[in-house]
């Protein structure tokens, strides 16, 4: 029986990491592209997707698989440009992808789905986007800790949006002692919010609330425009933004110009504050999904 092969492109630590650990799995065989690793055990680096001698078993792309349609990411290899279309010669029709899904995604799965090749999005597995979650709000304290010339106890936080990474963030930040405020479109995300010890407000209403003025710290998680240059001018001059979404964020192109506010880009944090963690979650994830793997000695 031949070896699985896998091949494993871009991505941060997280991916590097994942690749390393597979690699030991008796009987598999990874070619690493772009995620600046060297040879050992049956990891076989390449620099470019062309070298992958054949079509692999398991393709496994980063979180976000991509940010523009077109291009994985390779942040450990910012020189390599890794072109979603290299792929397509690549893929058979039992090839089993692995991604971390986004809007500009879409049509890359479209594709997959067109010709019958199965695809896996790590952010559908429930538990795996919970713990994703956790590592991004623990993340994002750091950098505020960091950055605040204050202590988090006392301070007004605003985060906008309800999700698990808000809902993360306000566990993380009423346990601080932050004076927390969530805004969220839905009412059900509010009413799971304020069971958490927060405020919580209509989204629609934000900019009239009085909520904004008062802010130190504005923390979005929105992954579509909701701010924008008037309301990010209504914060006072010491607050800190940050930007936690993916593509496109919770401000409006302009925001940034209108306001002349810095807005502190941070999506992925789990990559650069936890990524030992973050693959372990997914080798974990991909062991237990993949019909083949799954029956390998993991």
């Amino acid at each position: 029986m031949n070896d699985l092969l896998i091949l494993s492109a871009g991505g941060d630590r997280r991916c590097s990491l994942l690749s390393a650990k597979l690699s030991k799995v008796p009987g598999v065989t990874v070619f690493s592209c772009a995620q600046g690793l060297s040879e050992k055990n049956g990891l076989l680096p390449i620099r470019t997707l062309s070298e992958c001698p054949a079509a692999p078993d398991l393709l496994l792309l980063p979180i976000p698989l991509t940010r523009d349609g077109k291009t994985i990411p390779a942040p450990l290899l910012p020189e390599a440009e890794l072109d979603l279309e290299e792929l397509f010669p690549l893929l058979k029709t039992d090839t089993r992808v692995y991604g971390g899904l986004s809007a500009p995604g879409r049509p890359f799965e479209a594709f997959l789905t067109e010709k019958g090749i199965s695809f896996t999005d790590y952010l559908s597995d429930e538990v795996f986007t919970l713990k994703n979650a956790d590592a991004t709000a623990e993340g994002a304290l750091l950098l505020a800790v960091d950055l605040l010339p204050v202590t988090l106890r006392g301070t007004r936080v605003l985060i906008t949006g309800g999700g698990r990474i808000a809902k993360s963030l306000t566990r993380l930040l009423t346990a601080y002692g932050a004076k927390v405020f969530v805004a969220a479109r839905s009412e059900r995300e509010r009413y799971e919010l304020s069971i958490l010890g927060t405020e919580t407000i209509p989204l629609s209403i934000l900019s009239e609330s009085g909520v904004l003025p008062k802010t130190r710290l504005l923390l979005n998680t929105v992954p579509a425009p909701i701010l924008d240059g008037k309301m990010l001018s209504a914060l006072p001059p010491s607050a800190l933004i940050i930007e936690l979404a993916g593509n496109p964020g919770g401000f409006t192109p302009d925001a940034h110009l209108l306001s002349g506010r810095l807005i502190l880009q941070a999506p992925s944090l789990p990559g650069k504050t936890a990524p030992e963690s973050g693959a372990d979650w997914l080798f974990r994830l991909v062991c237990t999904k993949d019909p083949v793997l799954s029956l390998m000695p993991c």
